[in-house]
């Protein structure tokens, strides 16, 4: 077979071209460090790889939310730690006020120092992220959520919203409580109903007061918004009785029970701890109730659930009203138990709202790292099939050159021979 100068040239320089580019590709390689640079290189690597970017790029943007659920969690726990020590401070302020030796110059003093524990809890009410985005709002982010009225009264403006941010896949952890669940959620010590007193004025060992008032029988529950526990004497009226029997009134002020009130075989003593049923509800009354006394059972919810829950402004506006009365009165000492009551379910309830985020946090970090570890998976799987091995590469790039130059060697010398350099 007869090969032609042209033909022989061309096979070689092709030979050379291509261990060129050979070369060129190793290099390129070694100095960006990828096995694969394009899909050309190793399609079915290169469809893993993508695959891979993707995964971890999801990864961060969880990791970003996280950070951001985290930011927010962290502003709401702080808020409401600031919550539970305005209540405990509140209820040493009116402990220190229930003392009958203070002089008025002091009730006020301590009515201030209540005054500036209020305005506090309301900034916390109204607290915003680094966004300036109210944090108890709900959905209703971009105002104040809770406004005090000229009369003292706090409203809340916002929703029962619960954002939620995705922090996995399928996986959401809600980055708020509401204000109407924070604020206004307070579990009522009463039960169903708030009492207010209207004691006589004689001295008791034991202060009268409601333990308890809820609705036990809602098929049979009227829904009033009052009644009235009235401590009445024996009938016929006797003079030397100091025994106290009771009755109940409605709304309307018609005695409900007993039934008859006039028959004296019907009166009902008024024993202290005892349960009293009335129109599907169960009262328990304690402490040494007097001739006159009476005791005024009050709700503002009229859907047949009762007032179930008390407003933590309502609480502290109540304690307020106290100290700017006489409360070393009967009444007041009573009213002063059920204020003490509704301070430690104040507080408990923002000890049970926080530790709810605490939850929400520490699933945040479990979370976190749950993505750093599938994130060190996932980088280990892209390496292996993108990053390069430095210490083979290097060996066939080596051999790649040698056989380059080699090439170019014998191109040259044989390209040089001719009969004429033998005449």
């Amino acid at each position: 077979m007869r090969v032609a100068s042209f033909q022989f040239i061309q096979r070689n320089l092709d030979n050379i071209s291509g261990r060129t580019s050979e070369a060129n590709r190793q290099l390129g390689q070694l100095s960006s460090g990828k096995r694969v640079e394009y899909a050309s290189d190793d399609p079915v690597a290169a469809n893993g790889i993508l695959n891979y970017k993707q995964e971890l790029r999801k990864l961060d943007q969880y990791q970003s939310n996280i950070n951001l659920a985290e930011n927010r969690l962290r502003r709401e726990e702080t808020g409401l730690t600031s919550a539970e020590n305005i209540t405990q401070q509140v209820k040493e302020i009116m402990l220190g006020a229930n003392n009958p030796a203070i002089t008025q110059k002091e009730r006020d003093a301590y009515k201030n120092v209540l005054q500036g524990r209020i305005d506090e809890m309301l900034d916390i009410a109204n607290t915003k992220d680094e966004f300036g985005q109210a944090i108890f709002g709900g959905f209703q982010t971009d105002t104040d959520p809770f406004t005090r009225q000229p009369g003292g009264n706090v409203t809340y403006s916002g929703d029962s919203g619960q954002r939620e941010m995705m922090v996995g896949d399928s996986v959401k952890v809600g980055i708020n409580h509401d204000g109407d669940l924070v604020f206004g959620g307070v579990p009522n010590p009463r039960g169903d109903f708030t009492a207010s007193y209207q004691l006589g004025d004689e001295s008791r060992e034991d202060q009268v007061r409601v333990e308890s008032a809820n609705i036990a029988d809602r098929a049979n529950f009227s829904d009033q918004e009052r009644y009235t526990v009235e401590f009445v004497g024996v009938i016929p009226a006797d003079p030397e009785s100091e025994e106290v029997f009771y009755q109940i009134k409605d709304e309307s002020g018609a005695v409900i029970l007993p039934t008859d009130p006039n028959d004296p075989l019907m009166q009902l003593a008024y024993e202290p701890g005892k349960k009293i049923e009335v129109d599907g509800l169960e009262i328990v009354v304690k402490g040494e109730a007097k001739i006159g006394d009476k005791i005024e059972l009050n709700s503002t919810v009229q859907d047949g659930t009762g007032q179930d829950e008390r407003g933590a402004f309502d609480i502290l506006n109540r304690a307020k009203e106290w100290l700017e009365s006489d409360g070393h009165t009967p009444s007041g000492q009573s009213e002063m138990i059920d204020i003490l009551d509704e301070l430690d379910a104040m507080g408990g309830h923002f000890t049970q709202v926080r530790a709810d985020t605490g939850n929400r946090m520490q699933r945040l970090d479990n979370q976190k790292e749950t993505h750093a570890d599938m994130t060190l998976t996932l980088e280990k799987l892209r390496s292996g099939m993108e990053d390069l091995d430095y210490a083979k590469a290097t060996g066939e790039f080596s051999q790649t050159m040698v056989a380059l130059q080699a090439t170019q060697t014998m191109f040259g010398k044989v390209q040089n021979i001719s009969l004429f350099n033998y005449i």
